[in-house]
This record gives C-alpha cells, sequence and structure tokens, in this order.
C-alpha cells in the first residue's frame, strides 16, 4: 500500500504528516485537489566518481600522511632543540652570576686592601 503525505492540513494531518486510516475513495479525491502526495523515497544519486578520481584522492591522502609524519617528526626535533637551549641558558646565568659574584669578591677585597695600606678608596 502506497504511502501518502499532506502537502496542507487535512482534517488533524499537518503539512508533512503521513495520511493514515483513510477510505480509498477520500485519499482519490485529496490527491485529485493536491492537498497529498504519494510519498516518494529520496533517490539515491549514483556516484559521479571514477576509480581514476578515487585513486587520485587515495595518493594525495597518502601525500597528506607523509606530509603530517614529517612534521610531527621536525616539531618533536625543535622541541628538542628548544630544551637543549634552555639548558644551554640555565647554564650560561649560573656561569654569569658566579662570576658576577667572584668578580664582587675581588673588587671588594682590592678595595679592603687599599684601605688596609692607607689610600683613600675612590667613590663612584
Amino acid at each position: 500500500m502506497p504511502k501518502y503525505i499532506a502537502k496542507q492540513s487535512v482534517g488533524h494531518f499537518l503539512p508533512g504528516d503521513e495520511i493514515k486510516g483513510l477510505d480509498a475513495e477520500r485519499i482519490q479525491a485529496l490527491l485529485a485537489s493536491g492537498a497529498i502526495e504519494e510519498y516518494k523515497a529520496p533517490e539515491q544519486t549514483p556516484s559521479d566518481e571514477s576509480p581514476s578520481d578515487l585513486k587520485k584522492l587515495l595518493g594525495e591522502v597518502a601525500d597528506l600522511k607523509a606530509t603530517n609524519t614529517q612534521l610531527t617528526e621536525e616539531n618533536t626535533k625543535a622541541f628538542g632543540e628548544v630544551a637543549d637551549l634552555k639548558a644551554k641558558i640555565t647554564k650560561l646565568e649560573t656561569d654569569l652570576a658566579a662570576a658576577t659574584a667572584k668578580s664582587s669578591k675581588t673588587g671588594k677585597a682590592t678595595a679592603d686592601e687599599t684601605a688596609e695600606k692607607g689610600a683613600p678608596e675612590s667613590t663612584k
């Protein structure tokens, strides 16, 4: 039995509702008036893609996967280089702090020796 869909309000049926429970004579009258229509299943369009298009798309997917892998490797390498540079910066900062501290002690010791000898300290 075919299905019918309301195109406009018919009794208690709203537009888009499936029409059920009406006799054949009433259905024919509603079809003739254009209030309902026979339900048609959505058509599936055949695929326009040919096998060569699919091969081309598969090739593009493979290229994208290879590029993604390469970028991931480069990203990992870059993060490793950043970590190495951070370690070098930390070491250099430590060396600088040690050298500055040593320089300050040397400068203070020289000033103390000069003061012991009776020479006036220079004012800066």
